[in-house]
C-alpha cells in the first residue's frame, strides 16, 4: 500500500528523520538501525505524537505494529540516563520482514551508516487503540515503472515526466534525485565536438565507457548493492530520432569492468534484463514471462533458443560458469580483446521434453557456456549431443 499523501501543512512538523504529517500519521525515513538493529530512535519533538513524552528512564510501553493482517509485538523504551533517549524496538519477526522486503538496503547499511532521501519510508498510522499502530512501507521509486520499452524519449520529455531540474541530465550517466535508478544515455556514433567514448550494443551485451575522471564508476559497479537499477536510453547517432531522442531499452545489469588506466575511462560490460535478440530476425524483442508459441517440427530448437537467451538466466549462468566454452575452452575476450569481452552463448542441457511446463531453471546445473561453433555442433544431430560427447569428438 502506498503511503498517505494527506497532510495538513499547518500541522506538519519534522525532527531529524521523522515527519509528523497529521495528528494521525507519522513518517520515518528508515536508517541503519531500522534495517540492522530492530528499531529506531524517536526525537524529543516526535514523542508527543506517540503520547510517550512523559516516559521515565527504564520505563517500557508495549504496543502492536500491524502490517497487512499480521500483528508484530513492539515497545517504546527510554534509555541512557545521562541523555534520555526514546527508542521504538520491534522483534526479530518484523526485522526479518524488513530485511527480506529491502535486501539491497540491508546490504547497503552493512557498509554505510548514513541514509538519504532515497531510503524507504516507514509510515505509522494511529488506530482507535493508543497501543496499536498500522505500519506501511514506501515502495521503492524506480523510473522503469513509468517508462515504456522501445519508446523514444527526449531529455526534455524525461525532465517533464520526472520533474527534473538538474542540468547534469545532459551527461551520459545521470542519477535522478529521489529515484533508485541510474540513467545511461548511449550514443554510438559521437559528433566530432563530443568526447569520443567507445560505446556499443550488439543486442546481447552493452559495452560502454564511463566518465573520464571516473567519478560515476561506483554508481555502475555497486548499483545492485545500493538498490539502484540501471536503465539505458540508446541511439545509433544524435539525429536518429525526433527531438534528439533516445530509445528506451529497459533495465541492464552490471557484469564487469576493466581496470582503468590513468586518464582513460573505465570500460564496462552490462547485460540487458528486459529484452533479447530474436535469432531469426535479429530484432530486439521484449522478454516474455511465458514460453512463446512454437510450431511443430521446430519445437525443440525454438524453446531451446528462448531459454538460452533469457537475459536473467544468461546473467546467472555466466556468474557461475564464466565466459569460457565448456567444450573447447575458447574465450572470445582472449581472441578478440575488449570487443569480445563478456560474450558467450549459453546452452540449455535439458531437452524440450524435460523442460515442458517448467518455470524454474537452475543455472548451476541446467546451463553451460559454449562458443558459437560448439553450440551449433551440439544441436546438429537428433537427439542433440551432450557436452562430453562433443568433447570426445574433438579429442579424436
Amino acid at each position: 500500500m502506498k503511503l498517505s499523501n494527506q497532510s495538513d501543512s499547518n500541522f506538519e512538523y519534522e525532527s531529524h528523520s521523522w515527519k509528523v504529517v497529521s495528528d494521525q500519521v507519522a513518517v520515518k525515513r528508515m536508517d541503519r538501525s531500522s534495517f540492522l538493529h530492530h528499531g529506531t530512535g524517536i526525537p524529543v519533538a516526535i514523542r508527543p505524537f506517540f503520547t510517550i513524552d512523559a516516559m521515565k528512564v527504564g520505563e517500557r510501553k508495549s504496543i502492536i505494529l500491524t502490517h497487512g493482517i499480521i500483528d508484530y509485538p513492539a515497545h517504546f523504551e527510554m534509555v541512557n540516563p545521562t541523555n534520555p533517549r526514546t527508542r521504538l524496538i520491534w522483534k526479530s519477526d518484523l526485522q526479518k520482514f524488513i530485511q527480506e522486503k529491502f535486501p539491497a538496503w540491508t546490504t547497503y547499511f552493512h557498509d554505510h551508516t548514513k541514509h538519504d532521501d532515497t531510503t524507504p519510508n516507514l509510515e505509522l498510522v494511529k488506530t482507535k487503540s493508543e497501543n496499536k499502530f498500522l505500519v506501511y512501507f514506501e515502495e521503492i521509486k524506480k523510473s522503469s515503472d513509468s517508462l515504456e520499452l522501445f519508446k523514444v524519449y527526449s531529455r526534455e520529455e524525461l525532465k517533464q515526466q520526472f520533474s527534473i531540474t538538474d542540468a547534469t541530465i545532459r551527461n551520459g550517466i545521470f542519477p535522478p534525485k529521489g529515484i533508485c535508478s541510474i540513467w545511461l544515455f548511449i550514443t554510438e556514433e559521437k559528433t566530432p565536438d563530443r568526447t569520443q567514448y567507445h560505446d556499443l550494443f550488439d543486442g546481447q551485451i552493452l559495452q560502454f565507457e564511463g566518465q573520464t575522471k571516473g567519478r560515476t564508476d561506483g554508481l555502475i559497479i555497486n548499483h545492485e548493492r545500493d538498490g539502484n537499477e540501471i536503465i539505458v536510453f540508446y541511439r545509433k547517432k544524435k539525429r536518429e530520432f525526433p527531438n534528439y531522442g533516445f530509445k528506451y531499452l529497459g533495465r541492464f545489469s552490471y557484469h564487469s569492468h576493466n581496470k582503468k588506466l590513468i586518464g582513460e575511462p573505465t570500460r564496462f560490460i552490462l547485460y540487458p534484463l528486459d529484452l533479447m535478440q530474436d535469432d531469426e530476425t535479429g530484432d530486439l524483442v521484449d522478454v516474455k514471462p511465458e514460453f512463446p508459441p512454437i510450431s511443430e517440427g521446430k519445437e525443440k530448437i525454438r524453446i531451446q533458443t528462448f531459454l538460452e537467451r533469457n537475459p536473467r538466466l544468461r546473467k546467472q549462468a555466466i556468474a557461475i560458469h564464466g565466459t569460457t566454452c565448456a567444450v573447447c575452452n575458447f574465450n572470445f575476450a582472449e581472441k578478440y580483446g575488449a570487443f569480445g569481452e563478456g560474450y558467450i552463448e549459453i546452452h540449455h542441457l535439458k531437452p524440450h521434453s524435460a523442460v515442458r511446463g517448467e518455470r524454474a531453471v537452475d543455472p548451476s546445473t541446467d546451463l553451460v557456456p559454449v562458443c558459437s561453433n560448439c553450440h551449433r555442433m551440439i544441436h546438429k544431430p537428433e537427439p542433440m549431443l551432450t557436452i562430453d560427447e562433443l568433447k570426445r569428438i574433438i579429442e579424436e
